[in-house]
């Protein structure tokens, strides 16, 4: 099933919304989280009614999502200014909450201070996707829905004293038109990048994520790549703490990222 298949449950406005995850959106028993926090988004955006640009959101993971069951997502109001929206949306199952999002939306405005973001990358625009074979218990379904191009770091174990992963990223599947949900189930594609320093498998996942659009309106194109350098600040007592930057192909910074990852190793 592709995103834009997934997300046709959401071509009106409801009070909730009920889809199943098919298991190719899975990563291992449960639904691919960046998935998860995009589908709460959804739900989120269509209550807005005017022309104000998502500009934050906070994501919890707080419990497991099963794939092959039925989700219900929910979105309200907490409350909208002359400039600010503010939002809560859930992703529940069995009456149980397993993602929940804080969102913000404001309007542009006229203002005096100014001051453009200076970072860049050096990476080409990668000529193909260098694909991540499906290796069972090892490399999770949702993978296949995605084209990663690494630049640095690595994917295996072992590998790498240094946690950064720096690379392009896109839909494999081009979708009709690229909603600004599925750019959020983009920019979590890529594993922690801790990964790469363990000689062994361990479990881990996402505690928190922080994503600020610091230019919501230069959004990427269905087939372009998404250029992201991601790195583990801080590795203490089982939990990464990860920050990301992400670029459109012409080099223009998009959004940037914090996220708390839980490791078991």
């Amino acid at each position: 099933m592709t995103i834009d298949q997934l997300f046709s449950v959401f071509a009106q406005a409801q009070a909730e919304y009920e889809l199943v995850i098919p298991e190719s959106w899975s990563q291992g028993r449960t639904v691919y989280g960046g998935l998860s926090a995009a589908l709460a988004y959804q739900a989120a955006e269509n209550l807005i009614e005017d022309d104000r640009a998502l500009r934050a959101l906070h994501c919890n993971f707080i419990g497991p999502l099963n794939v092959g069951e039925p989700v219900t997502v929910t979105a309200e109001v907490l409350r909208t200014g002359k400039n600010v929206t503010q939002l809560l949306a859930k992703v529940s199952q069995k009456g149980q909450i397993g993602v929940m999002l804080q969102i913000c939306f404001g309007v542009s405005r006229e203002s005096k201070l100014h001051k453009q973001a200076v970072d860049e990358h050096a990476m080409p625009l990668p000529k193909k996707a260098r694909y991540i074979p499906q290796i069972p218990k090892i490399v999770p379904n949702f993978i296949q829905h995605f084209d990663l191009s690494l630049e640095k770091g690595n994917f295996g174990l072992g590998k790498s004293k240094d946690a950064v992963l720096h690379g392009w990223s896109r839909l494999s599947k081009a979708p009709e038109k690229m909603r600004m949900a599925y750019l959020i189930a983009l920019m979590d594609a890529w594993p922690p990048t801790m990964f790469q320093m363990l000689r062994l498998p361990a479990p881990a996942s996402t505690m928190s994520w922080d994503l600020e659009f610091i230019n919501p309106a230069l959004n990427i194109e269905p087939g372009q790549w998404l250029a992201s350098h991601t790195q583990a600040r801080h590795i203490k007592d089982g939990y990464g703490h990860e920050e990301a930057n992400f670029w459109n192909e012409r080099g223009e910074l998009i959004a940037i990222s914090r996220q708390v990852v839980t490791i078991f190793a």
